[in-house]
Protein backbone atom coordinates (compact mmCIF):
# COMPACT_ATOMS: atom_id res chain seq x y z
CA UNK A 1 0.00 0.00 0.00
CA UNK A 2 1.07 3.55 -1.17
CA UNK A 3 1.41 6.01 2.01
CA UNK A 4 -1.27 8.42 1.64
CA UNK A 5 -0.05 11.20 2.36
CA UNK A 6 1.96 10.49 -0.91
CA UNK A 7 -1.35 9.94 -2.91
CA UNK A 8 -2.15 13.40 -1.19
CA UNK A 9 0.69 15.23 -2.22
CA UNK A 10 0.16 14.25 -5.68
CA UNK A 11 -3.23 15.38 -5.25
CA UNK A 12 -2.39 18.46 -4.14
CA UNK A 13 0.10 19.22 -6.90
CA UNK A 14 -2.38 18.35 -9.36
CA UNK A 15 -4.80 20.83 -8.16
CA UNK A 16 -2.20 23.72 -8.32
CA UNK A 17 -0.15 22.42 -12.18
CA UNK A 18 -4.13 22.53 -12.96
CA UNK A 19 -4.34 25.74 -11.85
CA UNK A 20 -1.61 27.38 -13.06
CA UNK A 21 -1.93 25.95 -16.46
CA UNK A 22 -5.26 27.21 -16.42
CA UNK A 23 -3.52 30.96 -15.64
CA UNK A 24 -1.45 30.70 -18.47
CA UNK A 25 1.66 30.23 -16.54
CA UNK A 26 4.72 29.57 -17.64
CA UNK A 27 5.77 25.56 -18.53
CA UNK A 28 8.58 25.41 -16.15
CA UNK A 29 6.43 26.77 -13.40
CA UNK A 30 4.00 23.92 -13.85
CA UNK A 31 6.87 21.86 -14.15
CA UNK A 32 8.47 23.26 -10.19
CA UNK A 33 4.68 22.65 -9.16
CA UNK A 34 4.88 18.91 -9.68
CA UNK A 35 8.52 18.32 -9.28
CA UNK A 36 7.61 17.89 -4.82
CA UNK A 37 5.59 15.20 -5.23
CA UNK A 38 8.25 13.53 -7.68
CA UNK A 39 11.00 14.45 -5.19
CA UNK A 40 8.52 12.72 -2.67
CA UNK A 41 8.14 9.51 -4.85
CA UNK A 42 11.97 8.98 -5.29
CA UNK A 43 12.19 9.43 -1.31
CA UNK A 44 9.34 6.56 -0.80
CA UNK A 45 11.66 4.27 -3.45
CA UNK A 46 14.95 5.17 -1.41
CA UNK A 47 13.85 4.35 1.94
CA UNK A 48 11.40 1.17 1.71
CA UNK A 49 13.84 -0.81 0.50
CA UNK A 50 12.45 -3.73 1.79
CA UNK A 51 8.98 -3.02 -0.92
CA UNK A 52 7.59 -5.95 -2.21
CA UNK A 53 8.48 -6.45 -6.34
CA UNK A 54 4.98 -5.18 -7.23
CA UNK A 55 4.81 -2.11 -5.31
CA UNK A 56 8.21 -1.50 -5.97
CA UNK A 57 7.65 -1.98 -9.61
CA UNK A 58 4.31 0.29 -9.71
CA UNK A 59 6.15 3.20 -7.59
CA UNK A 60 9.12 2.97 -10.37
CA UNK A 61 6.54 3.09 -13.00
CA UNK A 62 4.82 5.82 -11.44
CA UNK A 63 8.77 7.46 -11.40
CA UNK A 64 8.82 7.09 -15.25
CA UNK A 65 5.85 8.80 -15.60
CA UNK A 66 6.95 11.76 -13.57
CA UNK A 67 10.04 11.89 -15.75
CA UNK A 68 8.18 12.75 -18.68
CA UNK A 69 6.53 15.75 -17.07
CA UNK A 70 9.50 16.81 -16.38
CA UNK A 71 10.95 17.01 -20.28
CA UNK A 72 11.46 20.25 -21.93
CA UNK A 73 9.68 19.31 -24.74
CA UNK A 74 6.22 18.66 -23.15
CA UNK A 75 2.84 20.58 -24.01
CA UNK A 76 1.06 21.68 -21.10
CA UNK A 77 -1.79 19.32 -21.75
CA UNK A 78 0.69 16.05 -21.97
CA UNK A 79 2.20 17.27 -18.49
CA UNK A 80 -1.63 17.23 -17.07
CA UNK A 81 -1.98 13.66 -18.60
CA UNK A 82 1.32 12.45 -17.13
CA UNK A 83 1.09 13.40 -13.28
CA UNK A 84 -2.94 12.50 -13.66
CA UNK A 85 -1.58 9.09 -14.59
CA UNK A 86 0.85 8.67 -12.08
CA UNK A 87 -1.59 9.77 -9.55
CA UNK A 88 -3.96 7.50 -10.78
CA UNK A 89 -1.47 4.41 -10.75
CA UNK A 90 -0.94 5.04 -7.09
CA UNK A 91 -4.94 4.87 -6.23
CA UNK A 92 -6.03 1.43 -5.09
CA UNK A 93 -8.99 1.51 -7.79
CA UNK A 94 -7.12 3.66 -10.35
CA UNK A 95 -9.33 6.73 -9.25
CA UNK A 96 -8.63 9.97 -8.70
CA UNK A 97 -9.34 13.46 -8.78
CA UNK A 98 -7.34 13.31 -11.84
CA UNK A 99 -10.13 12.35 -13.95
CA UNK A 100 -11.75 16.04 -14.34
CA UNK A 101 -11.19 17.69 -17.28
CA UNK A 102 -9.64 21.15 -17.36
CA UNK A 103 -9.55 23.77 -19.92
CA UNK A 104 -6.65 25.49 -20.37
CA UNK A 105 -6.13 29.13 -22.14
CA UNK A 106 -5.46 29.00 -26.27
CA UNK A 107 -1.92 28.81 -26.98
CA UNK A 108 -0.70 30.00 -30.34
CA UNK A 109 1.71 28.09 -32.07
CA UNK A 110 3.85 29.42 -34.82
CA UNK A 111 4.35 27.02 -37.98
CA UNK A 112 7.80 27.47 -39.80
CA UNK A 113 7.87 27.28 -43.43
CA UNK A 114 8.19 29.31 -46.72
CA UNK A 115 7.00 29.41 -50.16
CA UNK A 116 7.73 27.11 -51.95
CA UNK A 117 8.64 28.13 -55.86
CA UNK A 118 11.88 30.45 -55.19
Amino acid sequence: MVPAELIELGEQALVAVTSSIAKGAPLVQCQLLASRFYEALKHELREESQLDTAKRDMLIAVAGRCDRVAAASISPGALLGELRSAIGMLQPGGHSMASQQVRSRPRLRLIQGGLSGN
